[in-house]
């Protein structure tokens, strides 16, 4: 067989503009492999998240986004295939990494939906699946809901108003009360 190439070797730890550009890439290419997966039906939605969403998108005056870290060209094929492309048009609002200056965990991409929609971030519920999440929405000042994974499982969701192994036991009624 061909040999395989030498990886790189990681970024010194003071290269701050070199850890910025490998987590980005892995990112990229995680998203990549994801998007491949649910084109070819191996992966899916979340148990409970459709009927979560379906539940949002039809109570009256209620404004709904979507706000996501990556980048249009990863996000939206994902977002068409699980959702619909139906589903997807009912928000009122898709935000995406590419549309603020500062990712995740700075909460600018929850700031900026706040002020769109026109709610106070008091008044704005998140649903979020990482400590990542959780720190961008509760330094916007929103309340946030965990459905962790597995490889988010053992973070400290410290500051959640709920953390729950997925979103079949998230109800609207009981995270607005």
């Amino acid at each position: 067989g061909c040999p395989s190439p030498k990886p790189a070797p990681p970024p010194a730890e003071n290269d701050q503009a070199a850890q910025t550009e490998l987590v980005d890439a892995l990112q990229d290419r995680k998203t990549e492999i994801y998007k491949e997966m649910v084109a070819s039906g191996r992966s899916g939605p979340r148990p409970g998240i459709l009927e979560l969403v379906d539940e949002g998108l039809a109570r009256e005056g209620l404004r709904t986004a979507i706000c996501s870290a990556s980048t249009k060209d990863a996000v939206l094929e994902v977002l068409n295939s699980v959702l619909g492309a139906e589903r997807l048009a009912r928000f009122d609002l898709l935000l995406l990494g590419d549309d603020v200056s500062r990712k995740k965990p700075d909460p600018l991409i929850y700031a900026v939906a706040s002020q769109r929609l026109g709610v106070p971030p008091e008044a704005c519920v998140v649903v979020e699946d990482s400590k990542i999440g959780l720190d961008a929405a509760l330094g916007a000042g929103m309340y946030c809901y965990i459905t962790y994974t597995d490889s988010t499982r053992s973070q400290d969701f410290a500051g959640a108003k709920g953390v729950v192994a997925d979103a079949t036991q998230l109800s609207l009624e009981g995270m607005l009360g």
